[in-house]
């Protein structure tokens, strides 16, 4: 069967027809439509092959992804190169999988909740009957519920903690939640799929947040919005429409119009590091973006480092492998 032939839609708020399939081109096909292209590989000893059943549903700015393998003592092996713009939730119901960004080496266990983060690399592997559920959600959805909580732009990529936690405390009502809403939509006239507002995908999405550890937990848990000084937001937005020029601190401070105690203070109170340091992660996350786009074979990391405002490599290169867990040769390698 041609790909091109393969369809699993539904309408807005209801779940798909199951697809089932032991053919490895056309899950991947299929899979690949509802959440992102992926590499896909069944690999089984028996004379009966990986078998998976799949579904989808879509609400109005989230997708739910309905999964089950059939292993007959095989495994599925999955990999994504780069997430890109989406962010994954994973509920492992049922089975036994290893995670990971290059490498599956993380138990994924039944009851136990994971993000994978966009803009990263992902791996699994399945090696016994499984069931999970997958959210999808885009990062503008991510990034405008931080701006909702915090009251401040977003301005470095929101990033989980790479592990699987256990259905506990908020987690347990981030599992409620999701169960119910897959619930309801099984029902001929759902309730979350004929809402004319996000507002209850806008919770779901305010629970991840919430409940899964990120680089913005400690300013969401303030419970109240942040309502940054002035002289904050214009050093701020100073950096990031100047970071790949060669600004330094006496131009922040005069930006800002004040003392430069009181920006290293309103920085420190505010973002949680010196303006400096805002600087330079900010020009690690330009860097980063111009290391996936570009070609090994005629860029270089210097090149890079350089037009980013870095004038020395090695100091480059440790604080990237730092941010990122990786040497920015291996991101522009693997890219």
């Amino acid at each position: 069967m041609e790909n091109k032939q393969i369809e699993n839609k539904a309408p807005v708020g209801t779940w798909s027809p199951f697809f089932i399939s032991s053919d490895t081109r056309e899950t991947r096909h299929i899979v690949g439509q509802g959440i992102c292209e992926h590499v896909l590989e069944h690999r089984s000893a028996e004379k009966r092959p990986v078998t998976v059943r799949y579904r989808s549903a879509s609400l109005k700015k989230l997708t739910f992804h309905d999964m089950s393998y059939t292993m007959y003592d095989g495994e599925a092996r999955i990999h994504v190169a780069d997430m890109a713009h989406i962010y994954l939730c994973e509920l492992n119901l049922d089975g036994q999988s290893h995670v990971g960004q290059k490498k599956a080496e993380i138990p994924f266990s039944a009851g136990e909740i994971y993000m994978i983060n966009a803009h990263q690399s992902h791996t699994k592997r399945w090696e016994s009957d499984g069931h999970q559920i997958i959210i999808k959600i885009h990062e503008r959805d991510i990034n405008a519920a931080i701006e909702r909580a915090t009251g401040s732009p977003v301005y470095e990529p929101v990033i989980f903690i790479n592990k699987p936690y256990q259905v506990t405390d908020k987690t347990k009502t981030l599992s409620q939640m999701i169960s119910l809403v897959c619930s309801d939509i099984e029902t001929e006239k759902s309730f979350f799929g004929s809402r004319s507002n996000n507002l209850a995908e806008e919770l779901l999405i305010d629970l991840i947040l919430q409940s899964i550890p990120n680089n913005y937990s400690q300013r969401l848990e303030v419970g109240e919005i942040i309502i940054r000084p002035r002289h904050v937001r214009y050093a701020a937005e100073y950096i990031h429409s100047m970071a790949r020029e060669n600004i330094n601190f006496k131009e922040l401070v005069k930006v800002s119009g004040v003392s430069p105690r009181s920006l290293h203070a309103g920085f420190k109170k505010f973002y949680g590091t010196s303006p400096m340091s805002y600087l330079r992660n900010v020009r690690l996350d330009l860097a980063r973006v111009d290391l996936k786009a570009g070609n090994a074979s005629i860029t270089t990391v210097t090149n890079i480092a350089m037009s980013c405002g870095f004038t020395h490599l090695s100091k480059f290169s440790n604080k990237y492998k730092v941010r990122f867990g990786e040497l920015p040769s291996e991101t522009l390698r693997n890219f």
